[in-house]
């Protein structure tokens, strides 16, 4: 079974990633919705609370969705995200091939919505690249949680999201994945996985200085990664 997942603030942004789950060829599968909000079609969970300083909740929201999925493997999927029928098919496919593999997809933004699709280009994603064929090995760091497939045993064994994150803006995914690399795991792009995004403004004003905040916090983290200090969190004990 795969466990997608997807915290969300926007029902609008839910409508396009139910459709697109509603076509897949793979059909094993659970949707885990984290929102202030109730949704249908999905396994709901209530948005968690904020802390004081915190930006947003989404790393917390991310660790309640990983501790509630059934799946061996996670596919993230964040809202106002169009993506493939096969797109489940294929991320189970690297799964069943590898399951230290942690894959990601291509995503460009697009300007506006079309008969239910994101269409004109707005913004390419800088990962793309002609000189790798459609699927490669990355660095841990190119890894983003926009249409992602992780092994759940991954997650668990590096603890989970850090939820200090939610102090800050962007960055936490990375740090994930940097210490799932010092177990082992392997991060690649599949280019054949292509999912369009709908492009928005940032949700909260300070977003850029949470940012540049965040930036401060990630140089520390990795030097506790390399030091072998921050291996395992305790985020996802049950």
């Amino acid at each position: 079974m795969i466990s997608v997942v997807t915290p969300s603030v926007r029902t609008e942004g839910l409508e396009v990633v139910k459709k697109c789950l509603n076509r897949q060829t793979f059909t094993d599968y659970e949707w885990i919705v984290v929102s202030p909000f109730e949704y249908e079609g999905c396994i709901h969970i209530p948005e968690p609370k904020k802390r004081e300083g915190d930006h947003y909740n989404i790393n917390k929201a991310w660790n309640l969705a990983f501790k509630r999925a059934k799946g061996d493997l996670i596919v993230s999927i964040v809202d106002m995200t169009w993506f493939p029928a096969d797109t489940l098919e294929r991320f189970a496919t690297h799964y069943q091939n590898n399951p230290i593999a942690c894959v990601g997809g291509i995503g460009h933004q697009y300007a506006e919505m079309k008969d239910g699709k994101p269409e004109i280009l707005y913004w390419e994603d800088p990962r793309i690249r002609q000189d790798q064929g459609t699927f490669y090995e990355i660095n841990p760091i190119d890894l983003e949680l926009c249409c992602t497939s992780l092994p759940k045993k991954g997650i668990f064994e590096v603890g989970g999201m850090d939820e200090e994150w939610d102090k800050y803006a962007a960055i936490s995914e990375k740090e994930l994945c940097v210490r799932m690399g010092v177990l082992g795991y392997k991060f690649y792009l599949d280019q054949s996985i292509e999912y369009r995004a709908l492009w928005h403004p940032r949700l909260t004003p300070e977003w850029d200085e949470r940012y540049k905040e965040g930036s401060k916090y990630w140089v520390k983290c990795l030097d506790e990664v390399k030091s072998g200090k921050r291996l395992k969190l305790n985020y996802l004990v049950i």
